[in-house]
C-alpha cells in the first residue's frame, strides 16, 4: 500500500506539511489528479486520489477557501499538494485534510508521483542501488561512518546517525533540524537499551521523535530520525546505508583478545616536523586516528587538526590509500 507520506517523501522530500492530520498521511493513494483552476471549477477526483494544484488556486480566502470549495463540490482527495516557487503564507483553521506545499510545477510533480505509483518497487530498487554506490564512493574518499551517512542525510533531508561501539560516530541533522539532532543525542543512550529487532518498523520516542534503526553489527547501528513519521523510502535508504557501513566497519582491524593490549605500530624517530610525523603515523596506522595519536603521544584532536591543515595546505590526506602509500614510499627512500 502506497501512502500519501510515501509519495511525498519519494517525489519531493523538501516539500513540507502546511496543515492537516499526521494520521491521515497514512491513507493509501490510488491515483493522481491535477488542477490549475480554483473553486468552484475544480476537477472531479476519484476515491483515493492525491490532488496536485498550482499555487495560483490559493486566493484571498487561503487554504480554508480551497478546502471549503472541495466540500461544496463533494470532492475529498486523500491530500492536497500545492506547487509553486512563490507560495503565499499558508495556514489553516484546523481542517484534518493534509495540505503539502513545495516548489516546482504541479504538472511535473504529478508526472513524477504517477510514475512512482506505477512502479514503486522498481523506483525503490533504483534508489537503493544509487545510495549504495554513492555511499561506497564517499567511504572510499573518507573511510569514516560519517561519509556514507552524510550522503543518505542529504538525499532524504532527514536526520541520520551512526553508532559504533555504543558511541555516536556520526550525527547528521537535516536542514533546519539541529534541535532534532540534539534531542536524538540526548535520547541516544536510552535508545541503545531498547534495541529494535532487525527490519522493525519506525517507533516514536517519548518526546515525539520518530526513529528507525538498523543493526550494522554486534556493536554498531544506523538510525534515521525526524519529527514527522517515516516512509518506505526511509527504510529502503537505511537498509542501503547499513550495507555500506557493514563493509566499511569490516575493514577495521579486529579488536585484540581481552587482556592483551593492541600493539602500536613501530614508529621511527621523529623527522623534526610535527606535521610530517603526524602524516606518517596515520599512514602507518592504516588511516586510524587513535593508534596514530597514541604513537605520537598527542590527543586525537591534535591529529585531526594537523590532518585538516595538511589537506588544506598540501592537499594530502594519509587516510586515502594513494596518499598513504606515497608518504610511506618517500619515508623509506629518505631512510635508505
Amino acid at each position: 500500500m502506497t501512502t500519501v507520506l510515501d509519495v511525498w517523501r519519494a517525489v519531493d522530500p523538501e516539500a513540507h506539511l502546511v496543515s492537516g492530520s499526521l494520521e491521515r498521511l497514512a491513507r493509501p493513494v490510488r491515483g493522481i489528479a491535477r488542477t490549475r483552476a480554483a473553486a468552484p471549477h475544480l476537477p472531479p477526483t476519484a476515491d483515493g486520489q492525491l490532488l496536485l494544484a498550482d499555487a495560483s488556486v490559493i486566493g484571498a480566502t487561503g487554504i480554508d477557501g480551497l478546502l471549503a470549495g472541495l466540500r461544496e463540490a463533494e470532492l475529498e482527495p486523500v491530500a492536497i499538494w500545492l506547487c509553486g516557487d512563490r507560495l503565499p503564507e499558508l495556514e489553516s483553521a484546523g481542517d484534518p485534510m493534509p495540505v503539502l506545499a513545495g516548489g516546482g510545477v504541479a504538472s511535473a510533480r504529478a508526472e513524477s508521483a504517477g510514475a512512482y505509483l506505477d512502479d514503486e518497487r522498481e523506483w525503490l530498487t533504483a534508489l537503493a542501488a544509487e545510495l549504495r554506490l554513492a555511499g561506497a564512493e564517499a567511504a572510499l574518499a573518507d573511510p569514516q561512518p560519517a561519509a556514507p551517512a552524510g550522503v543518505v542525510a542529504d538525499r532524504l533531508r532527514r536526520g541520520v546517525a551512526v553508532t559504533v561501539d555504543r558511541t555516536l560516530a556520526s550525527l547528521n541533522p537535516r536542514p533546519a533540524g539541529r534541535a532534532l539532532a540534539t534531542r536524538f543525542a540526548a535520547a541516544h543512550g536510552r535508545l541503545l537499551g531498547q534495541r529494535a529487532a532487525p527490519g522493525s518498523a519506525a517507533r516514536r520516542t517519548r518526546d515525539g521523535l520518530w526513529i528507525l534503526e538498523r543493526p550494522v553489527g554486534p556493536a554498531a547501528a544506523a538510525w534515521i530520525f525526524d519529527d514527522l513519521p517515516l516512509a518506505t523510502v526511509d527504510a529502503v535508504a537505511l537498509d542501503a546505508l547499513a550495507v555500506t557501513l557493514r563493509a566499511l566497519l569490516r575493514r577495521r582491524p579486529a579488536e585484540p583478545p581481552l587482556g592483551r593490549p593492541e600493539r602500536e605500530p613501530r614508529v621511527p624517530p621523529s623527522t623534526g616536523d610535527p606535521l610530517r610525523d603526524t602524516l606518517l603515523a596515520v599512514a602507518r596506522a592504516n588511516g586510524r586516528i587513535a593508534p596514530a595519536a597514541r604513537s605520537l603521544g598527542v590527543h586525537r584532536n591534535t591529529v585531526l587538526y594537523r590532518l585538516h591543515r595538511a589537506s588544506l595546505e598540501l592537499g594530502i590526506d594519509p587516510r586515502r590509500p594513494d596518499d598513504a602509500l606515497r608518504l610511506l614510499r618517500e619515508a623509506d627512500e629518505h631512510r635508505n
